[in-house]
């Protein structure tokens, strides 16, 4: 885990056009294309001034352009989640005082090698003194738990996956 491996935290702000393009790049790549989710992504939720950006950067890739020629370059990073301000409504896992981690995404290319593993840990680590919340895919609940989540309300379908809404409590 040496490309990549510091974990880079940014506001709206802060992100780079490179970073912001990379990041919806693996969000749209993951959530609309792989998980065939039809949402609108850019809900401005991430330009908020507290909304948090965390990602670790990958090289960059010549990947497909939308004709199937490798002309095209992937600037997405290995895994990103958002956290978003505190007591941001964020669906049916809110918690008042709570901050909620969301979109929470690895790269298929990084995946199984540890990175979204990292990424939760990390946000934990930094974070973890205050309640968090996030609504889950189901069957990452098992994940989640490994970082002190349980689940704090019914499971919900959300874009046809099955969610389960989850919480931290702060100091766990």
């Amino acid at each position: 885990m040496s490309e990549g491996s510091t974990l880079v935290v940014k506001t709206f702000e802060e992100l780079s056009g490179t970073e912001l393009y990379g990041i919806m790049q693996l969000r749209s790549q993951v959530f609309v294309v792989e998980q065939d989710c039809l949402f609108l992504d850019q809900d401005g939720v991430d330009t908020l001034p507290q909304t948090l950006h965390a990602f670790y950067p990958d090289e960059v890739r010549t990947i497909q352009d939308s004709h199937g020629t490798e002309v095209g370059r992937s600037l997405a990073p290995k895994a990103y989640a958002r956290i978003l301000p505190p007591d941001l409504p964020d669906g049916p896992a809110f918690e008042p005082g709570a901050r909620s981690i969301s979109r929470v995404v690895t790269n298929p290319q990084a995946r199984g090698q540890g990175w979204g593993r990292r990424l939760i840990g990390e946000i934990v680590a930094e974070h973890g003194d205050r309640l968090l919340t996030l609504n889950a895919q189901t069957h990452l609940e098992g994940f989640y738990a490994s970082f002190g989540f349980s689940p704090n309300g019914p499971r919900f379908l959300e874009d046809g996956i099955e969610h389960t809404p989850m919480s931290r409590r702060g100091g766990v």
